[in-house]
């Protein structure tokens, strides 16, 4: 098994504690025990200690340089023995891909598999860090040697190389450069040629970093630019040019803060994956400095605490993040747990989060709304008396379009609930143009619906009306993302396994509607009538979808289809699976859906709903489980819309007649 160092050294050990109560298990002995990982999580640890692994007495200050300033990401101190051994015989090992075994010598113009990630990694040169890890460990020269090879063919031809300016890929290298030096000088094994190489590496990124052309302020690349910029400073305060790249990148920290993280804590990519990659990477630095008696802006701390609010929210029961934008799988509660149990430490809401409820402070809002993304979360409970994982988590995007990491999926609902994900998002599956990335991003491929198959324009939509009373929870939103058309739509969460969706399209000319609903690969969709079950790989039916206003109304799903693009769903980048759509079309100058979802225990139950709509709003009867609701709203998309929910029991009256059987 592959050993490794430092903060994933107990890589799923948080998630072990939350699964055996307090880690009755006994775990092998690692840097920190699984115990030791809730204790800090719970704040019964110090949450930030100084790490002074690989340096003893005089050799943790080498000409007047603290060991450990010279990495602030502690993910870049990471290594495997295997991945260096691989390196040793010229076999590189990048995330995503199959480790591939590249021809001596370099010629820093290798591209196998033709895709931009894994330039990205490899000219970045983060693989080298298994060497750097590896001759830490170990203490054999030969990583040591390789390492500095390496390091010795890049400067040799990096102005030939077409691909070594990439401006992200060169921070992370830059930050690797930085961490390789210092390491080996307070190992007492870098040689004086050697020095001087590297020096003049990081000189060279450096300035390639300051140039503002090289600065990506739109997005989150931009806090690892700045942050490299930084690391050179603080590292190497001799170079001339220190105190101006320190005060350069200062600034253009405080600007990503503002300008890439909203105001309410979500940033502007609208993607949950690149939510934690931020979030992690502010932390971190946060702390470097801190640690390192680097000032750095309040704004910090108050970008910080936004964060953690939104990460608390939006994170589902399981731990898991729900797909929204360009996102990828990540279970936050296995993801780094030594770092992510630090932050949950110095944030209360995010450490009941990240422990499932046994430690923290549980968020006191069941219906969190983000006003600057527009996302809002609706949620049975954070009770931990009651089945903290089986609650029903629902997201409703009802917000703008921001970046080309934001999908065309305005109106988007993504639902968990009794345990997993039932309605996903279709996750991103590469960055390459092309028709798999224009159709990941594409309306077709989210819970909302399209008019005449086409995409929505990139813009904004509205929230409307945010309401709650007694156990439901209601939010609305709008958009005119299609010419001539206006699509309200309002999300209720009546009660834990019962949602409500009420869509509601209007245009003077007669369009082509379809309500998509996209499931994940291993879940079955079979129709009756109108009505949908959904069940799970052992047969178990998890989830039934009821609509109301049948005239006129038809059900098809698609899966898997390539021309076009329809029916996919991706976690993991550049893997797609086959998935279910369930699609109900409509036809005319208006469409009127009114959606009911029913999962866990109530999913066995029948279930009814019927809707009015009205001149000025919509008239809902529902029932699930025995229980009846009406639900009126009044005014939709106005600036006064309205909703009044009462107990309905003659609801559930129709549902004999108007509940369809098992299929």
């Amino acid at each position: 098994m592959a050993r490794r160092l430092g903060w994933r050294a107990v890589e799923g050990a948080l998630l072990l504690v939350l699964l055996t109560h307090c880690g009755t298990e006994k775990e092998p002995s690692h840097e920190l025990d699984s115990a030791q990982v809730l204790n800090i999580a719970c704040g019964r640890e110090d949450a930030n200690p100084v790490e002074q692994k690989g340096c003893e007495g005089s050799a943790c200050v080498v000409q007047g340089h603290v060991f450990g300033k010279e990495v602030a990401y502690l993910w870049l101190d990471e290594g495997e023995l295997e991945l260096a051994d691989l390196l040793l015989k010229d076999t590189w090992s990048v995330p995503r891909f199959e480790p591939v075994r590249l021809p001596q010598p370099l010629t820093w113009t290798e591209d196998p598999y033709g895709e931009k990630f894994w330039r990205y990694v490899f000219y970045g040169l983060r693989p080298t860090a298994h060497l750097l890890w590896a001759f830490r460990e170990t203490g054999d020269g030969r990583y040591r040697d390789k390492l500095m090879d390496i390091f010795r063919s890049f400067a040799a031809n990096k102005k030939n190389s077409v691909f070594s300016e990439d401006k992200h890929g060169t921070a992370y290298r830059a930050m690797v450069l930085v961490n390789s030096y210092w390491k080996l000088k307070h190992a007492d094994a870098l040689s004086w040629q050697d020095t001087t190489l590297l020096e003049w590496l990081i000189i060279e990124d450096a300035r390639f970093l300051e140039d503002p052309k090289h600065f990506e302020a739109g997005f989150n690349h931009g806090f690892a630019e700045a942050a490299a910029l930084l690391l050179i400073a603080e590292n190497f305060p001799h170079f001339k040019d220190a105190p101006r790249w320190r005060e350069l990148a200062l600034e253009r920290y405080d600007d990503l803060l503002t300008d890439i993280i909203g105001s309410d804590g979500f940033i502007i990519e609208n993607s949950a994956y690149y939510q934690f990659y931020v979030f992690t990477q502010v932390y971190q630095l946060s702390q470097w400095a801190q640690t390192y008696g680097l000032e750095m802006s309040p704004l910090v701390r108050e970008v910080l605490e936004r964060m953690a609010r939104f990460a608390s929210y939006v994170v589902q029961p399981d731990g898991r993040i729900p797909m929204l934008g360009a996102s990828q799988r990540l279970l936050v509660r296995k993801h780094q747990p030594v770092l992510l149990a630090r932050m949950g430490a110095a944030f209360p809401e995010l450490g009941h989060m990240l422990t499932a409820g046994m430690c923290g402070t549980a968020p006191t809002e069941r219906l969190a709304f983000f006003a600057s993304s527009g996302v809002a979360v609706l949620r049975s409970s954070f009770d931990t008396a009651l089945d903290y994982q089986a609650q029903t988590h629902l997201v409703f995007d009802t917000g703008p379009y921001r970046t080309d990491h934001s999908h065309l999926d305005a109106l988007n609902v993504v639902l968990y609930s009794a345990g997993r994900t039932l309605l996903t998002d279709s996750g991103m599956f590469t960055e390459e143009p092309g028709e798999e990335e224009a159709y990941f991003r594409s309306t077709r491929a989210h819970n909302t619906v399209t008019v005449d198959g086409l995409d929505q324009r990139d813009g904004h939509a509205s929230p409307s009306l945010t309401a709650q009373g007694g156990q439901w929870l209601y939010q609305s939103g709008f958009h005119a993302l299609y010419e001539g058309v206006r699509h309200w739509r309002a999300v209720m969460l009546l009660e834990k396994d019962v949602v409500l969706v009420v869509d509601r399209l209007l245009s003077e000319d007669s369009h082509r509607f379809e309500q998509r609903w996209q499931f994940q690969p291993d879940l079955t969709v079979a129709t009756q009538g109108v009505s949908a079950f959904v069940t799970d790989p052992k047969g178990k039916r998890v989830l039934q979808v009821t609509q109301a206003l049948p005239d006129g109304l038809s059900v098809s799903t698609v899966r898997g289809a390539t021309r076009p693009y329809d029916g996919w769903y991706s976690e993991d980048y550049e893997v797609r699976k086959a998935s279910t759509v369930l699609i109900y079309p409509r036809e005319g100058t208006q469409a009127h859906y009114a959606t009911l979802f029913t999962s866990g225990l109530n999913a066995l139950s029948p279930a009814y709903v019927s809707a009015v709509p009205l001149q000025e709003g919509v008239d809902v009867h529902a029932c699930a489980a025995g229980r009846g609701y009406r639900i009126r709203v009044q005014r939709p998309a106005e600036a006064d819309e309205a909703v009044t929910v009462t107990a309905a029991p003659e609801s559930c009256a129709r549902e004999n007649a108007g509940s369809p059987g098992s299929p």
